[in-house]
């Protein structure tokens, strides 16, 4: 997948930023969540371009940024040359066991082919008592992204291309999470207002890592049923609408050593 990232790196933030605080919101959540002390160490996988990465490196925390894509890097380093960032795999990470206290991943959980080899990634490198934290956008479930995201699934599954179900591959490893966790809980770290088009979908959509990853002719097919079916359900491309986006997190404290191969092992036998 970072092939896609790599080809849309410079482009990411440009649909994809997040208002103004909610990075330094996100940041505080995860530390009043889970009574870290200041000076934990935090390891973000699937860091990407730093959208939240940022915050935790300019209050001076000890952080880590991993990501598969060096580009992405490159535009998070463009930002903050402060950053210290790894290119590496998150299924293959370059750190001994207990390495770090918190886990971020951030809005990665659902576009990754590999959850299981990063999550078992991310339970090595944490120290036991320390805290995996999950962080994803949601989104209005009658909105104009979550309709349009559904026709669009539509669309290529009858144009013969394989479907793929976010929602799906997210709670199955947030249940995998728990399992593994001596206990867990969810924050909401900020709330937002935007002003949603379905030509902004469009847009956004063509540099997803997933739909972009297609051959050309299949994106601009799929694109242009879209666009006709947008029409005729809004009347407009350019009609715009009011939606609240929150960012949430799921945080699973992360048992001793011993508990946790007990829990994995136990979690693997049911998966």
């Amino acid at each position: 997948m970072s092939s896609t990232f790599d080809r849309n790196a410079a482009q990411f933030e440009r649909y994809r930023a997040f208002p103004a605080g909610v990075a330094e919101a996100t940041r505080e959540a995860v530390w009043d969540s889970t009574g870290a002390r200041s000076s934990a160490r935090v390891l973000d996988l699937g860091a990407g371009s730093g959208r939240i990465g940022r915050a935790f490196i300019e209050a001076g925390d000890s952080y880590v940024g991993v990501d598969s894509s060096l580009p992405m890097l490159d535009e998070f380093r463009a930002r903050n040359s402060a950053a210290q960032l790894v290119h590496a795999d998150g299924g293959k990470l370059p750190f001994p066991d207990c390495s770090f206290d918190l886990v971020l991943l951030m809005q990665v959980l659902t576009g990754t082919h590999n959850w299981r080899e990063m999550l078992g990634e991310a339970l090595r490198v944490i120290a036991p008592g320390g805290f995996v934290i999950v962080g994803h956008t949601l989104t209005p479930p009658a909105g104009v992204d979550a309709l349009m995201k559904k026709q669009i699934r539509r669309i290529l599954e009858g144009m013969g291309v394989a479907g793929h179900a976010p929602e799906k591959s997210r709670e199955q490893s947030l249940e995998w999470l728990r399992s593994c966790s001596s206990r867990s809980l969810q924050a909401t770290a900020a709330s937002w207002m935007v002003q949603r088009t379905p030509r902004e979908f469009l847009w956004r959509h063509r540099s997803g890592a997933r739909f972009s990853a297609l051959p050309p002719v299949v994106q601009d097919e799929a694109l242009r049923k879209l666009s006709v079916w947008a029409e005729k359900a809004w009347g407009s491309l350019d009609k715009s609408f009011p939606e609240e986006h929150t960012f949430e997190l799921y945080i699973f404290e992360i048992a001793s050593l011993n508990e946790l191969g007990n829990k994995k092992s136990g979690s693997d036998r049911a998966a």
